[in-house]
């Protein structure tokens, strides 16, 4: 066959990483040196075949495959490209065309940059094309890498590198890496959590709430802000938006990311990480919401709704739980048509599972409602007596946690105290030459490295003590909960849940002939009071 007889296909690629980089020349660039090429060696050139953003790792490329189907239709018996890493950055697929594929369909093969020609019968074994193929799969994997590690960084200090901000938040101006609360999407933030938490909204009744109220879905509402115009169904929120807000540690003043990550870089799919592996990092920007608005909310979503025999529900809902077993109380209607609450796994299984704890509705009303008026009582006859009762039971149950934090503190301070007499010794011994300056220097790198995480673990350390700090501020919100219900003469399911954690329920016993049966009532912030 005369040079004549060849028919080329001159094939481009160049990808994102290959622009960021800036390691590989333009595509223009490509066609001309292949066109130079195929006019000196008088090749006639059917096609360009370019594949524009596409990565090397990847064969499944367009014109790659367009290039394919015509050396299977017989309209080319040559490809012609700049390098072998425009051809593709695969190993075993580049390996695969060259000593399979193409020797198969009798199309030639040429490299113009590295100088490989398959009409040359040596090129087939030659040993440096493997070599160089391996290389160029290097590339994307040391690029890859490179990235990943770039983003580990941002995350692992907490920048914000998403497209759009999250609702409630909008980019700081200065950087976009930083966020700052939105004052007129965060209000409805903390709204859709407060239906949930203290309304006990579930997703279905509180997307319909939304679309009455005409309140802008996340997109409608950025689109307002751009000036766009809003879509044709602005305020259609559903389970799935209200769903990724619920679940988003943003509103908490942490930045979450690391969340999926891709399989490798010559494999795209997207897999999910294990929420143990997620990089958080608190404090990053403001709070839209507080832990315990976050806390009371998605109690409520993972509580099963508790609705009575006659469909009703009732307002101590997912607060009163059996002693005995953990299960919530239900309400039913007994024969006398009086509401009752009982064990809810001793009706589903038995008493081999648990016992009844059986006690009336009004009953219960009652002892809440007496209890609550109680409080309120204590607290307007004596502020500070009633302060520093709360304060005392508080610290018998949580008061342990600080001081073992501060004395952990003391001993790691202590330890950090020791590697820099360690080190000041090592010193002295270099400076009188006792100790010759490569071990020296090896030595000093050790202690600096665990003195390091020393160091680390102190500001964790100190960051839980300031948490528990803000711990002791509850006794204050909780005298403010009291204060908000000052002139209480009735219970209702709003008050119940932002003023009570858990209601737990004793099976009624007979001592002395009489019956009792104890009630312990766990109010938010500050537990069980008496």
């Amino acid at each position: 066959m005369t040079e004549q007889n060849y028919i080329a296909a001159c094939y481009c690629r160049l990808s994102k990483e290959d622009e960021i980089d800036g390691s590989s020349i333009s595509i223009e660039t490509q066609q001309k040196i292949l066109g130079d090429y195929c006019k000196r060696n008088h090749f006639l050139i059917y096609d360009y075949y370019i594949d524009d953003g596409w990565s090397g790792t990847n064969f499944q490329r367009p014109s790659f495959n367009r290039m394919l189907n015509d050396i299977e239709i017989g309209k080319i018996n040559m490809v012609v490209v700049k390098d072998l890493s425009r051809f593709g950055r695969n190993y075993i697929e580049t390996g695969h065309f060259l000593e399979n594929y193409f020797p198969e369909k009798n199309v030639r093969f040429v490299a113009v940059g590295d100088n490989v020609d398959t009409r040359n019968e040596y090129d087939y074994d030659d040993l440096i094309i493997p070599i160089r193929n391996l290389f160029n799969q290097a590339y994307p994997a040391d690029i890859s890498k490179k990235i990943r590690q770039a983003f580990k960084t941002k995350a692992n200090n907490g920048e914000f590198f998403g497209a759009y901000a999250p609702y409630g938040y909008k980019k700081s101006e200065t950087n976009k890496n930083i966020l700052e609360i939105d004052d007129e999407a965060a209000e409805t933030v903390v709204h859709i959590f407060k239906l949930v938490a203290y309304e006990g909204y579930g997703y279905k009744r509180l997307s319909k709430k939304l679309r009455q109220d005409r309140i802008l879905m996340p997109s409608a509402y950025r689109a307002k802000c751009a000036n766009k115009p809003l879509g044709d169904n602005p305020y259609n929120w559903n389970a799935i938006s209200l769903k990724l807000i619920l679940n988003n540690q943003v509103y908490l003043g942490r930045m979450v990311n690391a969340k999926t990550r891709k399989i490798s870089f010559k494999n795209k799919k997207i897999v999910k990480v294990p929420q143990e592996d997620w990089i958080v990092v608190e404090h990053t920007h403001p709070p839209i919401i507080s832990m315990q608005l976050w806390n009371d909310a998605h109690k409520k979503l993972n509580e099963r709704k508790r609705v009575c025999n006659t469909g009703e529900t009732h307002i101590f809902a997912g607060l009163v739980y059996c002693d005995t077993c953990g299960s919530t109380l239900s309400m039913a209607h007994n024969g006398s048509g009086h509401k009752v609450l009982s064990c809810t796994r001793y009706k589903q299984k038995g008493k081999d599972m648990c016992t009844c704890h059986y006690i009336r509705y009004d009953d219960l009303y009652n002892v809440v409602l007496n209890d609550i008026k109680a409080h309120i009582a204590q607290l307007n006859i004596d502020e500070k007596a009633f302060t520093a009762k709360v304060e005392k039971q508080y610290d018998a149950q949580n008061g342990t946690d600080t001081d073992k934090i501060e004395k952990r503190i003391q001993e790691c301070q202590k330890q950090q105290e020791e590697y820099d007499k360690r080190f000041y010794t090592l010193y002295n011994d270099r400076l009188s030459g006792i100790l010759p300056e490569d071990k020296f220097t090896m030595l000093s790198k050790r202690i600096e490295s665990e003195q390091q995480e020393i160091k680390t673990h102190i500001d964790a350390l100190n960051s839980q003590l300031e948490d528990c700090r803000k711990e002791e501020n509850k006794i204050q919100r909780f005298s403010e909960l009291l204060r908000e219900v000052q002139n209480l003469q009735e219970l209702d399911k709003v008050l119940l849940n932002k003023l009570i954690d858990k209601i737990i329920v004793s099976e009624r016993e007979i001592v002395d002939g009489k019956r009792l049966q104890n009630i312990e009532i766990h109010y938010k912030f500050v537990g069980n009071i008496g």
